[in-house]
């Protein structure tokens, strides 16, 4: 379906032009070549002009479009992906010294490993709060389910039953 628009030219709405070079995934997706880049974002208006006329034996598209040539070093950086974390939590409840601030310093975490794992073997471990940004490190075990104890030092504000993500070592 894709085989007749291949190598057409292809302009953004901010007047950059590429190149349709192949058909990417199953989901009617193409690959776009901007040999001087482009500002183009996903889900950016994409127009093919082109002329076809009515008498033309061949039946052809047609453009007087020229590529524009190749800029080195236009590549633009991509937004750095979140490293997945290697656990996922729940703050249990909240407990510790109360700062001036009003927060409570110290988290008890469930869901972050099993009973059989060595929680002390943790400890200094980063943890991610992501409601309210905050992050902590684990502090020791609690009880004997595979609990922590996780200590802000600012203070944590989320209430227990927040998420809690354990960032990857």
């Amino acid at each position: 379906v894709l085989k007749p628009f291949i190598g057409m030219k292809i302009r953004t709405p901010q007047g950059d032009i590429g190149e349709l070079k192949s058909a990417f995934g199953t989901a009617g997706k193409f690959r776009v070549y901007f040999p001087a880049g482009t500002e183009a974002r996903e889900g950016d208006a994409l127009v093919m002009p082109f002329l076809r006329f009515a008498h033309d034996a061949e039946k052809k598209m047609r453009q007087n479009i020229v590529l524009p040539k190749a800029r080195p070093g236009t590549r633009m950086e991509s937004k750095k992906k979140k490293a997945k974390p290697e656990a996922i939590g729940q703050v249990e409840k909240l407990k510790g010294d109360v700062l001036e601030n009003g927060k409570l310093t110290v988290a008890i975490i469930v869901g972050f490993f099993t009973p059989e794992i060595n929680v002390r073997e943790k400890i200094g471990r980063k943890v991610y709060i992501p409601s309210t940004k905050e992050e902590g490190a684990i502090s020791g075990s609690f009880g004997k389910a595979g609990k922590c104890k996780v200590t802000f030092e600012n203070g944590i504000s989320a209430e227990a039953g927040a998420k809690a993500e354990l960032i990857a070592a």
